[in-house]
């Protein structure tokens, strides 16, 4: 052991030099090398961030999200002149079941008051049996509603038969679907001919959103709703919200409400059986008809 005042040898000392040194040169800061190497591969991962983050937008953008259901244009579908909506059904009452068919009564849900403030939703009606929740219309189901009783409109103007619907009710659907229209300002250029009588952008393929998963996510935010005397109205719109599914946590408000007993369930009715089967008979009538053109 080396006591106060003993001398130290050259050899004993020259590891305290070093570390000395070793010090001094760590005070200096690091290698001018590895100085370089550290900012390049800090400017390497930046644009790294910034190519990913541009792709995601792309992506993003390509897809097109809806804001709230979050549905992609993923369905790559063909304009089609010839669906079963329009010429591609034989007879009038092919086509009208084909509309008819179609499921608008879901596009009224419920929401619950939280997610609604968080995506800028505004307040709406109270929900019948969960205070937590409102009640909204998918603007998607109100423009089948309504493009269905415009078509209902015509086609019993064709055929000379009482209509079902009241001005007032055509004229508030007209202003819908034309405002829809004015909003969205589909930029998608059909192609034409100049030369032949053909259906403009007929066969041209667009990315859509799907319609039944929508509907998937309007039946999980479920309002219990369904149309019943669609085109006459209810006494009670109240009367609409009863037809909760199978083993609903609503179904017990609902039934409290109503007096209902404790197993009272009744089936959704279908949109076409909550009014009067005007088709019936349409095929036997001479209605006018004319050359569909572009």
């Amino acid at each position: 052991m080396k006591f106060k005042n003993e001398v130290f040898s050259p050899q004993e000392t020259e590891p305290l030099n070093n570390d000395a040194e070793s010090s001094s040169r760590h005070k200096h800061g690091p290698p001018k090398r590895l100085t370089f190497f550290t900012a390049l591969l800090f400017v390497s991962i930046s644009l790294n961030i910034v190519l990913v983050v541009n792709d995601v937008r792309k992506i993003g953008a390509r897809q097109d999200f809806s804001p709230y259901a979050h549905l992609p244009r993923d369905v790559p579908t063909k304009y089609n002149s010839q669906s079963a909506f329009g010429l591609g059904s034989t007879t009038e009452e092919q086509r009208a079941i084909a509309w008819e068919s179609m499921d608008s009564s879901a596009g009224e849900i419920s929401l619950d008051k939280e997610w609604a403030d968080a995506h800028d939703l505004p307040e709406s009606a109270p929900f019948f049996w969960d205070e937590g929740r409102q009640i909204y219309l998918l603007n998607a189901h109100h423009s089948l509603h309504c493009m269905r009783k415009v078509r209902r409109a015509l086609v019993l103007y064709n055929y000379n038969r009482p209509q079902l619907d009241s001005y007032t009710h055509l004229v508030h659907c007209t202003d819908h679907l034309m405002q829809n229209i004015l909003c969205e300002a589909d930029d998608t250029p059909f192609y034409t001919s100049t030369t032949s009588n053909i259906t403009t952008g007929l066969g041209q393929t667009r990315m859509c959103r799907s319609w039944d998963r929508l509907t998937e996510w309007a039946k999980e935010n479920t309002a219990c709703f369904a149309y019943i005397n669609e085109t006459q109205g209810v006494n009670d719109v109240i009367e609409r919200f009863r037809y909760c599914s199978p083993g609903s946590p609503l179904l017990g408000s609902m039934r409290k409400y109503f007096g209902y007993p404790p197993d009272w369930f009744r089936e959704r009715p279908r949109d076409m059986d909550s009014l009067p089967r005007y088709w019936e008979g349409l095929d036997d009538d001479q209605g006018e008809g004319g050359e569909v053109t572009r």
